[in-house]
C-alpha cells in the first residue's frame, strides 16, 4: 500500500531476511546507490506474508517459505526530494534453493533489481537502508521487536 500527501510519502512495506552461510541476499536498483533486503509494498487487502512470498516470486522467480517476523519499523526518511514514512514488516524467508549466481538478476515489474550475497561481516561498509540492518542483521532478535527509525 502506498500513499502519496503533497509533502510526505506512506508505504506499508515487507523485507524478507534470506540468510545463507553467513551471508545475507540484498538488492538493489542499477541506478540507486544503496542496497535493501528483497520485498515491495503490500497490496491494499493482501496479508503481510503473502505480500512477502508474492514478492519473492515476482523478484526471483521462487517460491518461498515466510517464517517468523523478526521487526516492525517505523522508517522516516527523504528520498528523491520527498519526505517518507513508511512502515516496514520484516520476516525471515527461507528459499528452497539458493539463488546463483552472485550477483543475480532479477526483476520487479519493469525494473530490474540485482542481488546479491553480502557476507554479514562487511555489512558495516555496505549503504545498506535502513542502517539499522547493518547490525541487526548480525543478531536477529528471538521476539518481534517494534523500532523507530528516524535518517
Amino acid at each position: 500500500m502506498d500513499t502519496k500527501h503533497p509533502a510526505t510519502r506512506f508505504n506499508l512495506r515487507v523485507g524478507g531476511v534470506v540468510m545463507k552461510h553467513q551471508q545475507v541476499l540484498l538488492c538493489h536498483e542499477p541506478q540507486g546507490d544503496f542496497w535493501y533486503l528483497p520485498g515491495g509494498r503490500v497490496e491494499l487487502g493482501e496479508e503481510a506474508r503473502v505480500a512477502m512470498a508474492r514478492e519473492i516470486f515476482e523478484e526471483l522467480g521462487v517460491k518461498a517459505r515466510v517464517g517468523r517476523m523478526l521487526w516492525v519499523v517505523e522508517n522516516f526518511f527523504e528520498l528523491s526530494g520527498c519526505n517518507s514514512h513508511e512502515v516496514g514488516l520484516y520476516f525471515v524467508v527461507d528459499l528452497p534453493l539458493h539463488p546463483t549466481p552472485d550477483p543475480l538478476l532479477g526483476h520487479e515489474g519493469e525494473q530490474d533489481l540485482w542481488f546479491r550475497w553480502i557476507p554479514l561481516h562487511e555489512l558495516p561498509q555496505i549503504n545498506l537502508k535502513p542502517d539499522f540492518l547493518k547490525s541487526a542483521l548480525r543478531a536477529l532478535p528471538v521476539r518481534t521487536k517494534h523500532i523507530v527509525h528516524r535518517g
